[in-house]
């Protein structure tokens, strides 16, 4: 029996397409349907090792911060006399779970101990202990009848000491930029807490279900690192700092200076259609079915008149500030892309070679970035995210079928554009934001 992956899914999608003459001609289409690539050749543009920018944050985590983290998952997993059995666990389907549960946050838990760099331990070690916490309440609820009530008391912890941050939490730094991507990360953490700290929420799974009371207290779990990880990192910055500077008000300005920077430079691409952006005046273009199609779709949905930062969330000052970085970013790679099929550029699927020069410009592109950018910490940032972006395509064309059809290689071919257009726009935008928060 063949094996039904994402990539022959999609094969089979574009087959049913055309025989429903959806498939026009045009010569930057992703090749018909009977277009076939060269496996071989494909797997082989992945065998060097993408570039890498690992995920950093401008402040000292302490290693006892993350040796207390480690220590916390590893001791959930070692409440649980894992692998369960039909003595422990009568009910099949739980058990099988909680075997999966378990072995799974293990793993979780060996790669996060291996992570490149402190900031990449720590959002690690947090998933890790969420997974970990998973199994072993589950467990409990089993062993010992542990229910969703009992962790009323610990939910209401951590909404307290929550909100206690938040008091005390003041926008402070040295530098401005790099002030926003560690506020940012506090931001995310402590909205991350907010939204699961609900234990009297319905379950999807009956009443007395371990699985549910496993869940809830992996939500529980979640919250909590998230608030100690947020007030670790706050208190990080601010013992860094000889004399704090408010920076509060400088953000602020620097982010309506920016929005508004931002939707005058957007009116560049009003004469846009938001429903087809891959579309342009007279013959050209590309069809609605393409890699470069889909890419632009994904490089024009953040700069839609229809989307933008919420320049009223006072909470999220310094996320609101990398979303408008990520617009700029994203603006100038829509235009560059959308400008190169203006002037007949073709992105065809005829052969392998077309996919390797894709992922070969992708590569490069964020290799330019990376060297020596003038903003480092804000470039990066995002570097990193489009690293991550460039190893999930390689992993798919890593797994190439001898004979792929290019409408198979779509969704990979689509990645490399985007990233590669994405890489090039990151450093001058970066030097934008950094030029409105230090001025």
């Amino acid at each position: 029996m063949t094996r039904l992956t994402r990539r022959n899914a999609l094969a089979a999608l574009g087959t049913l397409g055309a025989l429903a003459g959806c498939s026009a001609a045009n010569p930057l289409s992703s090749g018909s349907d009977a277009t076939e690539l060269d496996g071989a050749t494909l797997r082989a543009a992945v065998d060097d090792s993408p570039p890498s920018v690992p995920r950093r944050l401008p402040v000292d985590i302490g290693d006892d911060h993350l040796a207390a983290t480690e220590r916390r998952a590893r001791s959930l997993l070692d409440s649980v006399p894992a692998p369960l059995g039909p003595d422990e666990v009568p009910n099949g389907a739980i058990r099988e779970r909680l075997n999966h549960a378990h072995e799974g946050a293990a793993e979780r838990l060996s790669r996060a101990a291996e992570a490149a760099t402190p900031f990449e331990r720590l959002s690690a070690f947090a998933d890790a202990r969420a997974d970990a916490r998973f199994a072993a309440a589950a467990w409990r609820a089993v062993d010992e009848g542990l229910d969703r009530e009992a962790l009323e008391d610990e939910t209401a912890t951590v909404r307290e000491d929550r909100e206690a941050l938040r008091s005390r939490r003041r926008y402070v730094g040295a530098d401005p930029v790099d002030a926003t991507l560690v506020h940012a990360a506090i931001e995310r953490r402590l909205d991350r807490a907010g939204a699961d700290v609900e234990v009297d929420e319905p379950s999807r799974h009956r009443a007395g279900n371990p699985l549910g009371v496993g869940e809830t207290a992996e939500d529980v779990e979640r919250a909590r690192v998230a608030v100690d990880d947020a007030a670790h990192l706050y208190d990080r910055l601010t013992a860094s700092l000889d004399q704090p500077e408010a920076l509060r008000t400088r953000l602020v300005d620097a982010r309506e200076t920016l929005v508004e920077a931002f939707e005058s430079a957007r009116a560049d691409v009003e004469s846009v259609d938001p429903d087809r952006p891959w579309a342009v005046e007279g013959e050209g273009g590309a069809d609605r079915d393409t890699p470069v199609a889909d890419a632009l779709r994904e490089l024009y949905w953040p700069i839609d008149p229809q989307s933008g930062p919420d320049r009223t969330a006072d909470g999220t000052v310094a996320r609101s500030l990398l979303t408008v970085h990520r617009m700029f970013v994203d603006l100038r790679a829509f235009e560059d892309l959308r400008g190169r099929v203006v002037e007949g550029e073709e992105f065809a699927l005829d052969s392998a070679d077309d996919v390797v020069a894709m992922r070969a410009a992708a590569v490069e592109a964020v290799r330019v970035a990376d060297e020596a950018p003038r903003v480092p910490a804000l470039t990066r940032a995002t570097l990193a995210d489009l690293t991550a972006r460039l190893a999930r395509a390689d992993a798919e064309l890593a797994d190439a079928d001898e004979r792929a059809r290019a409408t198979s290689i779509r969704h990979e071919a689509s990645a490399y554009l985007v990233v590669a257009a994405r890489a090039r726009a990151v450093p001058p935008a970066s030097e934008r934001v950094a030029a409105a928060l230090r001025s």
